[in-house]
């Protein structure tokens, strides 16, 4: 589907180019457009229907027939339209993470990788392009029928609707306005809890911990900031969807009375008006959403045309492979960065200097690799000292290996595929002097060419000097770089609990969105719903338009205006602070749930589910009250209107609590697996986003695409389980509804209603379809709520959960130096050791020793530079040198990227600032070209 989508994506001109998103799953928008104009057509013999009851020109059987025929076709026509209308949605969806996912293969930017957390929801929108044309055609008929049916009546109240849809325009334009600058926000935010998620276990040492919060912090306040001009437009944009109907009905009652007494009038305008004025509301909504997806699609297509410019424009300036055995490469050659970027053949293998492997990356390699790769990486990795130990904790979370046991498992796995041509940049830096002989001797031996990219003679073991000429720019220096060996926590949790539906209660979510301002939520559902009855029935028993049904109209206006500003304002406005609380508080012990292996469950969580929150089930939850009590008021107007109907309605409540039961079971539980589905899809996405960070070979490029294939299928299932859950529950709803109307129409029509019946036999056709229309949202409803308590579960989840971490075990003897080291006063301190002697275990048990405002541990690159380099370290260093926050200072590599001069320089200056300040600092290094500079060294292991 993907290629089809792009061919017609090609073919198309630019400006229909958006087409190609519902046209390339054409199956799915055929059956939406087949199936809404079935529903169309019975909403219409609905209609129809109501309008004839009581004519002698028609037969009661005759009109029996069509009223149920209406109602058959809409039922079905519904069922099947929302399920495919659902598939086509996350269709389009995953179509945009594709995009995505072939501009990460080129570039990644942090503006990208933001980008592709909001975009796909948005421009998924465009699904609903064959909605829009449903719903237009919906518009003309009903226009054309309430005009024929009710003439001035019907003419007066379609003006009123297209001054209402103008109004509605304008409105949309401005929350569009604040809607577009939200999303952009809400990108950020999640971007910036992205990293935070991926910093850890050890971010909460670094300085720029509390500005990476305070930035998620902030983004937030500037939202709420935002959600608060909001509310005022989003009383305006409740009243229009849920009230402006009765709202223009009683204004043409008015007007009516005044102008035209005699104009006809009856409750079939109410049920032609509804129709319309929902179709119309329908292409309002899907005007606003699309209208929101534009500027993001037009700014993922740019992004692809400068992807791919830039792609032809490098496209002819492709290396090859060395002449000789070996070459070293001066980094500060443009050789070297052809070298860093250019496209990796299927006989050539890349490691770059901070390799990244996903855990699902490794498993899915692990799992397509044949019994004779597997046998290679094995010898590979025994020749590069990786033990049982080791690879046992590869398999299980690769994290917790060091730097220098990451760089030995990335020759091991690109040795594995046999290439010719071996491309490393600095991995030798990584390695102890001693394990740097014995990587660079097995490398000479397993590939024919190596190119090792470096800035110092150092980082090159002897076994390729003798093999290569050294650049003079690198013959010049004498020492060596310090190399990086990144040891991270054992996290025992790397899945995010699932919540326990028990306990996802009503008056929790209520609680935590409402408080003790839910009374004012419910006052106003009761004043909106009694007004839209009282109208019913006083239209129901008059046939012209009277004073004493303008008097009701008048007092339904002032009833409907009260009533939204009550019922609106509180459902928009108290959210935005008991949630702007909630953030700040799951920010606060952001460390305490969060690791690198459940970043895409976080960000799922306090991404996705938290905007939930925030934008959709407050007013969720005000539908709840508004259909309840609706219902409730409906059920007793049809019982006291036809008490035999109440038999009906008594009936068919045991199929309306199987409707709600099976429902919620399938609901609920679809719902969980594709929270946990998505999770892991996004984390898929992020390794996609990080392919600049991560090795490259044939086979381990081939794992990464399966391990984001498995993803997407695995999100791909559990999104149509969702679909097919909901069709299973709109089956025994659409069921329930053609009861209970079919049971109306005998009722009404084939039974007969004497004249002293307190309602009219109409009403009790209009009262059943409203009935149907509201036991059917009371149900979704409910389970809605159900799904939305699982959604603010998952989110609480979070204000109590704690993953337990564990670091590998650490030589007492080696940590009991250290500290009486600090405690006598000592300035600065060396670490050396080899490869794995536990050098960042130490730094990571002192840090954990001492409060967070005393210890500070400073990595080689900065989780949350602004700015992508490979000296970003170094600036946080000199950053806490300026602001002197902390008393001792941890260095983990962090000098990494510099010369041995510079290295130097930087720790004279190091030195010179601490003796000032008063402070101490440890630094860990594995070169001992400027060991001098240290009057303690503690070599580990030895």
């Amino acid at each position: 589907m993907y290629e089809r989508y792009r061919e017609l994506s090609h073919r198309l001109p630019h400006r229909l180019r958006w087409l190609s998103y519902v046209c390339a799953p054409w199956r799915f928008s055929f059956i939406v457009l087949l199936a809404g104009f079935v529903a169309i057509s019975g909403a219409l013999m609905v209609t129809l229907g109501v309008s004839l009851v009581g004519s002698p020109s028609v037969s009661k059987s005759t009109l029996a027939a069509l009223l149920i025929g209406g109602f058959i076709a809409e039922s079905f026509g519904y069922w099947v339209k929302e399920r495919w209308e659902f598939i086509l949605t996350f269709t389009v969806r995953q179509l945009v993470y594709r995009r995505f996912k072939d501009v990460f293969e080129l570039r990644s930017t942090r503006e990208d990788r933001g980008n592709v957390l909001t975009y796909p929801g948005q421009i998924s929108q465009f699904a609903y392009v064959v909605d829009s044309v449903l719903s237009t055609v919906n518009v003309v008929a009903f226009l054309v029928l309430a005009l024929v049916l009710y003439g001035w009546s019907g003419l007066v109240a379609s003006i009123i609707i297209t001054g209402l849809v103008a109004a509605s325009v304008v409105l949309i334009n401005r929350i569009g306005n604040l809607w577009e600058q939200y999303v952009e926000l809400e990108g950020k935010r999640r971007h910036w809890i992205q990293l935070l998620g991926q910093a850890m276990p050890r971010g909460p040492l670094t300085p720029r911990w509390d500005y990476a919060i305070g930035q998620a912090s902030h983004i937030r306040e500037t939202e709420e900031g935002l959600l608060k001009k909001r509310v005022r437009l989003q009383i305006f944009s409740g009243f229009l969807d849920s009230s402006s109907l009765t709202f223009t009905l009683c204004v043409v009652a008015i007007l009516g009375a005044w102008f035209w007494p005699q104009g006809k009038v009856g409750i079939g305008i109410i049920l032609a008006a509804r129709y319309l004025y929902s179709a119309v509301q329908n292409n309002l909504v899907n005007y606003r959403v699309i209208r929101l997806a534009v500027p993001m699609m037009k700014d993922l297509d740019k992004l692809e045309n400068d992807v791919l410019d830039s792609q032809a424009q490098t496209k002819n300036d492709g290396t090859s492979q060395p002449a000789s055995s070996v070459e070293i490469v001066d980094r500060s050659t443009p050789y070297a960065q052809e070298l860093l970027t250019s496209a990796v053949h299927s006989q050539t293998a890349f490691i770059p200097r901070n390799p990244q492997m996903a855990q699902i990356v490794l498993t899915a390699w692990k799992a397509a690799a044949s019994a004779e790769k597997l046998s290679r990486f094995d010898s590979h990795a025994a020749a590069l000292g990786l033990g049982r130990e080791v690879l046992g904790r590869v398999w299980q979370d690769v994290t917790t290996l060091s730097s220098g046991e990451t760089h030995r498992l990335a020759l091991a796995m690109v040795l594995a595929d046999q290439p010719q041509w071996l491309i490393l940049d600095d991995t030798f830096a990584a390695l102890d002097p001693r394990m740097r002989e014995v990587a660079a001797r097995h490398v000479a031996q397993a590939v024919p060419h190596c190119s090792i990219i470096a800035a110092s003679h150092e980082y090159v073991p002897a076994v390729f000097l003798d093999a290569a000429a050294l650049p003079a720019h690198l013959s010049e220096e004498t020492s060596g770089v310090p190399a990086t060996e990144l040891s991270q926590s054992a996290v025992n949790v790397d899945q995010l609990p699932d919540p326990d539906p028990k306990q996802a209660m009503l008056w929790k979510t209520v609680a935590l969105l409402f408080g003790p301002h839910i009374i004012s939520v419910i006052i106003g559902a009761l004043a909106l719903t009694c007004v839209e009855i009282v109208f019913a029935l006083t239209l129901s028993n008059e046939e012209n338009l009277t004073a004493h049904l303008a008097i009701v109209s008048a007092v339904c206006v002032l009833v409907i205006v009260v009533g939204c500003v009550v019922f609106f304002g509180t459902i928009y406005r108290v959210p935005i602070t008991r949630l702007g609380d909630l953030h700040r508080q799951l920010l606060a012990r952001f460390d305490q749930f969060a690791s690198r292996n459940n970043s895409g469950a976080i960000v799922g969580r306090m991404g996705d589910d938290f905007s939930d929150l925030q934008m959709n089930i407050p007013a969720a939850l005000g539908s709840v009250f508004r259909t309840v009590s609706y219902t409730v008021l409906l059920v007793g107007a049809s019982a006291v209107g036809a008490p035999i109907f109440l038999i009906v309605i008594l009936a068919i409540m045991p199929l309306a609590y199987l409707a709600y039961r099976q429902g919620s079971k399938r609901v609920i539980a679809s719902s969980t697996e594709v929270a946990n589905k998505r999770g892991e899809f996004l984390g898929a996405v992020s390794v996609q986003a990080g392919l600049h960070t991560s090795i490259s070979s044939p086979s381990f490029y081939q794992a990464g695409q399966a391990a984001y294939a498995e993803a997407e299928s695995n999100y791909i299932k559990a999104c149509i389980g969702v679909a097919d859950a909901y069709a299973w529950r709109d089956g025994l709803i659409q069921a329930l509804v053609l009861s209970l109307n079919s049971a109306a129409v005998v009722v009404a029509v084939l039974l007969g209603m004497t004249s002293s019946s307190f309602v009219a036999p109409v009403a009790v056709l209009y009262f059943a379809v409203t009935l149907s229309s509201g036991i059917r949202s009371t149900i979704e409803t409910l389970q809605n709520v159900d799904v939305v308590g699982l959604t603010v579960e998952r989110v609480r989840l979070l204000e109590t959960l704690t993953v337990e971490r564990s670091l590998p075990p650490v030589r007492q003897a080696e940590l009991d130096k250290v500290i009486r080291l600090l405690n006598s006063g000592r300035t600065m301190i060396a670490l050396i050791g080899a490869t794995g002697a536990g050098k960042s275990v130490i730094l990571e048990s002192l840090a954990r020793r001492y409060l967070s405002k005393d210890v500070c541990l400073i990595p080689d690159t900065d989780p949350f530079a602004e700015e992508e380099s490979p000296t970003s370290g170094i600036d946080l260093v000199r950053e806490e040198l300026a602001q002197g926050r902390t008393p001792l200072i941890l260095l983990d590599e962090t000098f990494k990227p510099l010369m041995p001069a510079q290295e130097r320089e930087e720790l004279v200056n190091l030195s010179r600032s601490l003796t000032e300040q008063n402070r101490q600092a440890i630094v860990v290094l594995h070169s001992r070209s400027n060991l001098d500079m240290f009057a303690d060294v503690i070599e580990l292991g030895n």
